[in-house]
């Protein structure tokens, strides 16, 4: 099977983000499948960053990345990204492609607009494409009040609606996404569920004590927030729990921010304001060594905003903590806090009050057998229902299926 993968932030394990398309990308290659992936150089500044061409063709671990200049920032703002995302669009549409070179095309969101080459490259090569629905756009961003109503929105929701029905198969990344899909009127045939996953084998590490000597944190419970310091990862929840704890004397606790965003400034002006020597910005770590950092964590959580939209949420970091065997909590509903109460791998925390952070907090900090328990059951959901190397299994069949339509 030849595969068109088309991912505007594809990344590798070198970047500070994200790996799922390279890591199903890789696997899919090691099942026999011939791989090229279209995909903007944001993400990937350790393989472009000579590049003086608008696009440049590389091999990496045997796949062929065709990486078109493109730059994006998460601190970027609306018009910004939306310039990006325009310009990524049109580049892609001028991809060379023709039925002899590829059998399908597999498109991952978001942006919403990525699937226009994608139905533009799946109509001019006569082939099909499977649509990969991350986010739901143009929703969510209605709901968090990053659109408003108006032309711009009747239009990316007439594309959805067009993007789902040209669609061979549709890959969402979680229950309540796959509910949003078929709420549109898409037959539950069409769609199936393949969460983000965990890497089993890139956690299968020897514990270090190496950054915790780094930051001091040797006599300390750690707890870890390893993803983007977004305005949708609601962190000033953890700069109140950091200050609560604080206050309460807690002095034994140490907070973890890790990566980069568009809040960063913003909150370590907080943290500064509060006199808080509690939390700690790492700054970005390649996917390469999450596994090192969450080795310093006595547990993790994952943080949003309060807003129901975000409740279908399926997070790298989420799948990350259960891989490396942490306990993990979590600000939300949804999915995750029911799959974690059932599997008595993880916490759920209010959102609204960070005082129920503080309180669990002190419990595990005080409890070894019982962050033992949660962190083993972790381990044993990521192995028993996330394990990536059974989930492209998944991916493969939907791709074949789309073939033989």
């Amino acid at each position: 099977m030849k595969v068109l993968y088309i991912h505007q932030y594809f990344a590798t394990r070198e970047s500070a983000t994200g790996t799922r398309s390279y890591e199903f990308a890789k696997l899919l290659q090691e099942k026999g499948h011939d791989v090229t992936v279209l995909t903007g150089d944001s993400q990937l500044e350790h393989l472009t960053a000579n590049q003086k061409k608008i696009a440049a063709t590389y091999d990496l671990d045997g796949i062929t990345v065709r990486a078109i200049k493109n730059r994006y920032e998460n601190h970027f703002g609306k018009w910004r990204r939306i310039w990006a995302f325009l310009i990524f669009l049109m580049q892609a549409c001028f991809f060379k492609v023709n039925k002899q070179e590829y059998d399908v095309i597999f498109a991952t969101s978001t942006p919403l607009t990525i699937a226009i080459p994608a139905m533009f490259l799946s109509w001019k090569a006569k082939i099909p494409f499977v649509f990969e629905v991350r986010d739901l756009w143009p929703e969510a961003p209605y709901k968090l009040g990053y659109l408003k109503d108006g032309l711009l929105l009747q239009s990316l929701r007439r594309l959805e609606k067009m993007v789902y029905m040209k669609a061979s198969k549709i890959v969402a990344l979680s229950p309540g996404m796959a509910e949003g899909i078929l709420q549109q009127g898409i037959s539950k045939e069409k769609v199936i569920v393949i969460p983000n996953s965990a890497d089993l084998e890139l956690f299968d590490i020897e514990a270090s004590d190496a950054l915790r000597t780094e930051w001091g944190l040797l006599d300390k419970f750690v707890l870890v927030h390893a993803g983007s310091l977004g305005v949708i990862n609601g962190l000033e929840y953890l700069i109140e729990t950091a200050k609560l704890l604080r206050d309460k004397g807690q002095h034994h606790v140490r907070i973890l921010l890790t990566g980069d965003g568009g809040k960063r400034i913003e909150l370590e002006k907080l943290c500064k304001d509060y006199e808080l020597d509690n939390v700690i910005f790492t700054g970005k770590f390649p996917k390469k060594r999450i596994p090192e950092l969450l080795s310093t964590a006595d547990a993790t959580i994952m943080s949003v905003k309060d807003h129901p939209v975000l409740e279908m949420a399926s997070p790298n970091k989420f799948f990350d903590s259960l891989a490396a065997g942490k306990p993990t909590i979590v600000n939300c509903g949804g999915w995750m806090k029911a799959m974690l109460e059932e599997t008595g791998a993880g916490v759920y925390v209010q959102p609204k009050y960070p005082s129920d952070l503080v309180r669990v907090i002190e419990v595990l900090s005080h409890a070894t057998p019982l962050v033992a328990e949660l962190g083993k059951n972790a381990r044993r959901l990521a192995e028993d229902r996330f394990d990536r190397k059974k989930l492209v299994n998944q991916l493969e069949l939907a791709l074949e299926q789309s073939i033989r339509k």
